[in-house]
């Protein structure tokens, strides 16, 4: 069993891992705040590395685990209407409130088992800057040779905060492997888990067709996931994901007229508020998220109090 100190970690969940053998999917956001400094003067992206990685991996090798592993950096990128033009409109999309974006994903271990876990974190440490520079350089550049346009290298877009991150994307392609569980279903994918280690509070800003997708997906498959936040616990309900929408039925029409009772849910009921005159902001709470608030402090001793 994997248990996760008590003196470490703020949790309203049990510990993350109780088998010895299973399928893990890590996500790591790589959003602006991976860079920002926290209250005891550590970076996010050093807390990943120095901090909640070595300790998990250190727990899995005194249990004796036998986890096969794979880590995976997820990051949006958005653009200016300036810079939509040339190689940089392909694979763009826009979202509800007009912004272009990109969703880029790097592959840093893939279905790996391995006993030790240091070179992965010196990777993991590099891949940060270097999945950085390819997706705001590198890959518009690239892109721009093979069109033979303007090949100059150049910054182009910026990266996206913690609550604007590709979070149900991720997720989704971490589901797909097992769409068909209940077909010749595979032992290796049993007990399969996923984390996501965001520098976020835990609030994201959501398409609501995708969260409704994302749900229905998850509960089907039986699947939880376990969100790793590097921050302290905000004033507020966390996880919690907003998008917009219009007002769903009232249970008074509901009954009236003896239709789905989810129909009064604002996720299940109403429209997804695209275009829609109306359409209002609505914040929905995920039952099928276990969220860990990890607040080591290297350098410092451990406060209760917080």
């Amino acid at each position: 069993m994997i248990q996760v100190p008590s003196a470490t970690v703020t949790s309203s969940t049990r510990p993350i891992f109780r088998s010895l053998s299973a399928k893990v999917t890590i996500f790591i956001q790589v959003c602006r705040e991976l860079w920002e400094f926290s209250g005891d003067g550590e970076r996010y992206n050093e807390k990943i590395v120095h901090s909640f990685l070595p300790v998990l991996f250190t727990k899995w090798r005194e249990t004796g685990t036998n986890h096969t592993v794979t880590i995976v950096l997820i990051s949006r990128v958005f653009y200016e209407e300036s810079e939509m033009q040339g190689p940089i409109v392909d694979g763009a999309r826009q979202d509800e409130r007009g912004n272009w974006y990109k969703d880029f994903y790097k592959v840093i271990t893939d279905r790996e088992i391995l006993r030790e876990w240091k070179p992965i974190l010196v990777s993991i440490k590099d891949s940060f800057w270097d999945f950085q520079r390819e997706i705001l350089l590198t890959h518009h550049y690239r892109a721009a040779q093979g069109a033979k346009a303007d090949a100059r290298p150049r910054l182009i877009g910026r990266l996206s905060y913690a609550h604007d991150g590709p979070v149900l994307e991720a997720i989704n392609l971490g589901l797909n492997p097992t769409e068909t569980h209940y077909i010749d279903r595979s032992l290796f994918i049993t007990g399969a888990m996923t984390l996501l280690i965001s520098p976020g509070t835990g609030y994201f800003s959501v398409n609501k067709m995708l969260l409704r997708l994302t749900t229905a997906r998850m509960l089907d498959q039986g699947t939880i996931l376990y969100l790793i936040l590097l921050t302290k616990p905000p004033l507020h309900q966390s996880p919690i994901f907003s998008f917009q929408g219009t007002e769903p039925e009232t249970r008074f029409e509901i009954e009236n007229r003896s239709a789905d009772p989810l129909a009064s849910d604002p996720l299940w009921g109403g429209n997804d508020g695209s275009g829609i005159r109306g359409s209002k902001t609505f914040w929905w709470e995920p039952f099928w998220i276990s969220t860990t608030f990890w607040d080591k402090q290297m350098d410092l001793p451990f406060r209760q109090d917080r």
